[in-house]
């Protein structure tokens, strides 16, 4: 499967989803996008090498990883990305996040959303935490002669 993102590589992406239903990704873009949040995504079984591609293009400011049960890989793949890309935030998903707790207690220490989740919390939590960086225009004052 293709990951969701434009061909189009200029603009600027605020999240990337890694999440493992096409039609989540989807949505989720859509709700961000009523935020005025840029989000590209793909889906975890595209592989480690394909997510890190991903942000390493995007350079966003926000990761959301969707947990796979029984959590042991997805949960060391994430932290992997969390020592790997440290200027990003990252919001986690799963199924269960007592056992996905269980398993990596120190996702206690980030957004951790349980399915069925609200998805305006999250595009709320999400929002909360982009950074953009304010571009400076430069103004030429040319005087009259």
């Amino acid at each position: 499967m293709r990951g969701h993102y434009p061909s189009t590589m200029n603009t600027t992406t605020d999240v990337v989803l890694i999440l493992w239903n096409t039609d989540v990704i989807d949505v989720l873009s859509f709700v961000l996008l009523s935020r005025d949040l840029k989000s590209r995504g793909l889906e975890p079984s595209e592989g480690r090498e394909r997510i890190e591609d991903l942000i390493l293009s995007c350079s966003p400011s926000v990761v959301i990883f969707d947990l796979e049960p029984p959590y042991d890989r997805s949960a060391a793949i994430a932290l992997d990305l969390l020592n790997r890309f440290r200027e990003c935030s990252f919001v986690m998903t799963c199924a269960d996040s007592n056992l996905a707790l269980r398993k990596a207690p120190w996702l206690s220490r980030y957004a951790l959303f349980q399915k069925p989740y609200e998805i305006d919390e999250i595009a709320n939590t999400v929002r909360s935490m982009v950074r953009r960086v304010q571009r400076k225009v430069a103004t030429l004052a040319v005087g009259a002669s």
